[in-house]
C-alpha cells in the first residue's frame, strides 16, 4: 500500500493545484462553450483533435477541461420495425397475459368490454398461452419462445399485459408486449403512471422503439377492487383500444427515443471551466449528483495503461459474445469504463477492479435486483492480493476509507452511464437508494480459524484477486454477541437471518440471498460451535436452525402481498396449508416446512414443544466475510440479491506492453507479491 509519506506528498500537490485553481478562476473565466440543454451533445467547437494539450495523466494548465463522453453510443441490440397496428379490434382474438398487481381484477373487466364492444374471442391468462416474462432478445429463454408459438397456434392479433406495479414486475410484464411485438403481434402493457417511463425505456432499450401503454391513476394496491375495477372500465380500456388501433407515428417514436446525436468514443463533448464540466454533466445526467473528476482524454489514455484491455475493446463480451447489460443493453468499451473511474475519483490502478465489476453487470446474479422498488443498494467485495496491496479496509469503519468510497462511487456512476440505470425511470426505489460501497476480508483471520475466504469458497484460488458484486435491502443493523458460549452465539445467528428477510416481515422468498458479515471477535466465537469449523459447516448447520414458523411466514404472505391480494381469494388457514402442502408462491417453487422443535429464542412464548417451520437459508446462496476489524464482537446479516464472482485481470507486459507491478511502483505501491498469503 502506499506510504504515509507518499499519501502527504500527493495531498499537498492536490492542496497547492486547487489552490492555484482557484487563483486562475479569479482572475478569469474561461469557459469556451455554453452548458449545453438536456439531451443535446456538442461537439468541440473548432472540430480540432489536438492530443497534445496536455502531458499523460496532468491538469489543465488552465482552468479549461476538454471532457469524452462516459456514455457508450454503440448498442448490443437492433431495434425492430414494429408490425401495423390494427384497423379494428371487431372480431379480433385478444390474450390479456400477466397477472402482477391485480391484474386479475383489471383484466376480467377489460375481457367483458373487449368481448361486450367488439365480439372479440379473448385468452385470460389461460394456460395455453401463457406469458413470457422477462424477454431478451440477444438470448432469447424457450419460456419466451413457448409464449410466441402459442401466440401464432391460437391466431391471436393482440397481447395486452399487465400490471406493471414495481420495478422487477414492470420488466416481467413489458417482456410479455416485447415477446410479442418481436412475434408481429401488437401489444400494450398496463401499468401505474408511475412506472409507465420504465415501461418505455424497457422496450426502446430492448429494441422495441414504441411500447404502447395504458396508465393505470394512483398505485393498483391503494384501491379497493371496486375502484380498480371502475379504473379499468372508465380509464384503461380507451388507452388500450388507442394503443392497440392508433398508428405508430415518428413523432412518438422521436419522444421515447429522444434526440441524442451518436458519438464517437473519444469525441470531446464539452469544454469548459471545472464549475461548467460540472453542470455539462449534470443537465445530460451522466452524474449521480455529486461533484466529478473532469474526464480528459489524455487522462483516459493514463488510465488505459493499467488493463490488458485496448480502448475500443468491448468490455461485457464472452468468447466473443456481447452480454447484455440491462437495461441500456450497450456495447461497453474500455474506454468509457476509464472514463466513468476517472469521474468516480478512483486512481488509475483501480483500472482493473472497475473492468471487472463492468463485467459483473451482465450477471443476473448481479443486476436482476437492481430496478425494484425495494432499494437494493449494490456493493463490492475486493478479495485477494489486490485487496491488500491497494489498501482496501476490513477494519472498523471500513466503508468510509478512501479506497472502499471510491470504489463505491464508481459503482454509482458506472451503474447511471454504463448500465443506464436512472432514477424513476427504470430504478424504481420507493424511498430511493443508498450510495453503493465497498469493502474487502480479513482473510488471514479466515485461516487462522481454518475458514476459507469467500471467494475460495467459490472456487478460486487463495492468491487470485477477485471482485465479487451484490446489493444488499438492510443496512447498519448488527447483533452484539453478548456472551462467550459458541452455541449461544450460534442461536443468536440463527434467529437474526430469521428476522432479515428479502421484504419487510418475509412475505416472499423466506430464503433469499444473504450476506453475512462478522467481526473477528465473532467469527472466532462462532467458528467453536458445533459443526461451525467451516464455513461450509456453518451453513449447513443454519438449514437446520435457522427456522421460521410458519404461522409468521404465511401471516406475512397473506397480508403484505400487496400485488396479490390474497387475502380477497382464499382463507388464512386454507392458505397455511397450501404453503404448507408445497403450493408455489410469488418467486418461490415452494417452502421447505417441517414439524420440528420450537426454535430456542421462542420458548417460553409459543406454547407448544414442535410446531410448523419453514427453512430460511440456502447454502448455494448464503456467503459469509470476517470483516469490520476486532473492536466488538458482532455479526450483520444483509439480506438482498445473489452475488456475482470474477477474476481480475491485470497487465503483463506480454498482452499490454506494461508489467503490473512496474505501474503499481510508479504509484507508490510494493509488488503484489508481498501480499499474498499462506494457507
Amino acid at each position: 500500500m502506499k506510504t504515509n509519506i507518499t499519501k502527504r506528498l500527493l495531498s499537498l500537490l492536490l492542496a497547492v493545484t486547487c489552490i492555484a485553481g482557484s487563483a486562475l478562476t479569479a482572475q478569469s473565466a474561461v469557459e469556451t462553450t455554453d452548458v449545453p440543454s438536456k439531451l443535446s451533445i456538442a461537439r468541440s467547437g473548432d472540430g480540432e483533435d489536438d492530443r497534445t494539450v496536455e502531458p499523460s495523466n496532468a491538469e489543465p494548465t488552465k482552468n479549461e477541461y476538454k471532457i469524452v463522453s462516459p456514455v457508450p453510443s454503440g448498442s448490443s441490440v437492433v431495434p425492430i420495425s414494429q408490425c401495423d397496428r390494427l384497423d379494428t379490434l371487431e372480431g379480433k382474438t385478444i390474450a390479456l397475459v400477466g397477472g402482477s398487481f391485480s391484474a386479475s381484477v383489471t383484466h376480467q373487466v377489460i375481457s367483458d368490454m373487449l368481448i361486450e364492444k367488439y365480439h372479440c374471442h379473448t385468452y385470460y391468462m389461460t394456460e395455453e398461452v401463457g406469458k413470457s416474462g422477462t424477454f431478451n432478445p440477444n438470448n432469447v429463454s424457450d419460456k419466451s419462445k413457448a409464449f410466441q408459438d402459442n401466440l401464432k397456434k391460437y391466431n391471436i392479433n393482440a397481447v395486452i399485459s399487465g400490471n406493471c406495479g414495481c420495478g422487477i414486475c414492470t420488466v416481467k410484464e413489458t417482456g410479455n408486449g416485447l415477446a410479442a411485438e418481436y412475434a408481429g403481434v401488437p401489444a400494450v402493457v398496463v401499468g401505474a403512471e408511475a412506472f409507465v417511463p420504465q415501461i418505455e425505456s424497457t422496450g426502446y432499450n430492448r429494441g422495441v422503439p414504441v411500447v404502447r401503454t395504458a396508465a393505470y391513476p394512483g398505485a393498483f394496491a391503494n384501491d379497493t377492487t371496486e375502484e380498480q375495477q371502475r379504473k379499468a372500465r372508465e380509464v384503461l380500456f380507451d388507452q388500450i383500444v388507442e394503443g392497440l388501433t392508433k398508428p405508430i407515428g415518428q413523432d412518438e417514436i422521436d419522444r421515447i427515443a429522444g434526440a441524442v446525436n451518436g458519438v464517437q468514443y473519444d469525441d470531446i463533448v464539452f469544454t469548459g471551466s471545472f464549475e461548467r464540466v460540472q453542470q455539462f454533466y449534470e443537465v445530460n445526467e451522466m452524474t449521480d449528483g455529486l461533484t466529478v473528476v473532469p474526464a480528459t482524454r489524455e487522462k483516459v489514455e493514463y488510465y488505459l495503461q493499467y488493463t490488458p484491455l485496448g480502448a475500443t475493446d468491448i468490455v461485457n463480451s464472452r468468447n466473443g459474445e456481447v452480454q447484455d447489460v440491462p437495461p441500456a443493453n450497450k456495447e461497453i468499451l474500455a474506454y468509457q469504463v476509464a472514463v466513468n473511474a476517472i469521474m468516480a475519483g478512483c486512481p488509475p490502478e483501480y483500472m482493473p477492479l472497475c473492468v471487472a465489476i463492468t463485467k459483473l453487470f451482465a450477471n443476473g446474479n448481479f443486476y436482476k435486483s437492481l430496478a425494484s422498488t425495494h432499494g437494493w443498494t449494490p456493493y463490492v467485495l475486493v478479495s485477494g492480493p489486490i485487496a491488500r496491496q491497494l489498501g482496501f479496509s476490513y477494519e472498523d469503519g471500513m466503508i468510509n476509507e478512501e479506497a472502499n468510497k471510491l470504489l463505491g462511487r464508481f459503482v454509482s456512476l458506472s451503474m447511471l452511464n454504463l448500465a443506464g440505470y436512472k432514477i424513476k425511470e427504470n430504478r424504481m426505489g420507493t424511498f430511493g437508494y443508498m450510495l453503493p460501497f465497498s469493502f474487502a476480508e480479513d482473510e488471514q483471520t479466515c485461516i487462522n480459524i481454518g475458514w476459507n475466504p469467500y471467494h475460495v469458497e467459490k472456487g478460486y484460488d487463495l492468491n487470485t484477486s477477485v471482485i465479487t458484486c451484490g446489493s444488499t435491502l438492510i443496512w447498519g443493523n448488527p447483533v452484539d454477541i453478548g456472551t462467550d458460549d459458541p452455541q449461544k452465539a450460534l442461536q443468536l445467528m440463527s434467529w437474526d437471518v430469521t428476522e432479515k428477510q428479502q421484504n419487510g416481515l418475509g412475505n416472499t422468498n423466506p430464503r433469499e440471498a444473504r450476506m453475512v458479515w462478522l467481526t473477528k471477535d465473532a467469527a472466532t466465537l462462532i467458528s467453536r460451535a458445533e459443526g461451525c469449523d467451516s464455513k461450509t459447516g456453518l451453513k449447513d448447520t443454519l438449514i437446520t436452525t435457522a427456522r421460521r414458523p410458519l404461522w409468521m411466514r404465511t401471516y406475512a404472505h397473506y397480508w403484505a402481498n400487496t400485488g396479490s391480494k390474497i387475502h380477497l381469494n382464499t382463507t388464512f388457514d386454507k392458505h397455511y396449508a397450501d404453503i404448507k402442502n408445497g403450493m408455489s408462491t410469488e418467486n418461490v417453487e415452494r417452502d421447505y416446512v417441517s414439524e420440528t422443535a420450537v426454535p430456542e429464542w421462542l420458548r417460553g412464548v409459543v406454547p407448544y414443544s414442535s410446531i410448523d417451520t419453514t427453512q430460511t437459508i440456502e447454502a448455494n446462496n448464503t456467503g459469509f466475510v470476517i470483516t469490520g476489524g476486532d473492536i466488538s464482537t458482532q455479526f450483520q446479516i444483509l439480506p438482498g440479491g445473489d452475488c456475482a464472482s470474477v477474476n481480475c485481470s491485470l497487465p503483463t507486459k506480454r498482452n499490454a506492453g506494461n508489467d503490473w507491478n512496474d505501474l503499481c511502483a510508479r504509484e507508490g505501491y510494493a509488488p503484489i507479491e508481498n501480499f499474498y498469503l499462506a494457507q
